[in-house]
């Protein structure tokens, strides 16, 4: 009696957290993949339409702040040093600071217009 009973709980337990465990997942309805393209942004000493950032944080909150302003999502928003600084004095030269993330498809025209590669 006492072996049947504890035969008894552990398949009990055992199919409890095999029931637990799966993974498997039924979706009704399935998403769409949302497709993104990624760009990057050279920064510039002075010309970049969100102004200046000192550093890659800043640099990424100010940067998707602004497109947020134009419309335009910036996922996955980083910023590194990539390049050592050019050697210039114009406004167009870059610090050596990398934008990257990805845009959708609807917003790819758009931000190229502002530099974007």
């Amino acid at each position: 009696m006492k072996r049947t009973r504890l035969t008894i709980w552990l398949l009990s337990g055992l199919c409890s957290i095999t029931a637990a465990s799966c993974s498997c997942k039924e979706k009704s309805d399935p998403e769409p993949e949302q497709t993104t393209v990624k760009v990057s942004y050279a920064q510039t000493y002075c010309s970049d339409r969100w102004g200046q950032a000192q550093g890659t944080q800043q640099l990424a909150a100010v940067a998707t702040a602004y497109l947020a302003q134009q419309g335009i999502t910036l996922y996955q928003p980083r910023a590194s040093a990539k390049y050592p600084a050019a050697v210039c004095n114009a406004c167009s030269c870059t610090t050596g600071l990398v934008l990257e993330g990805t845009v959708s498809p609807a917003d790819l025209a758009a931000v190229q217009a502002l530099g974007f590669q």
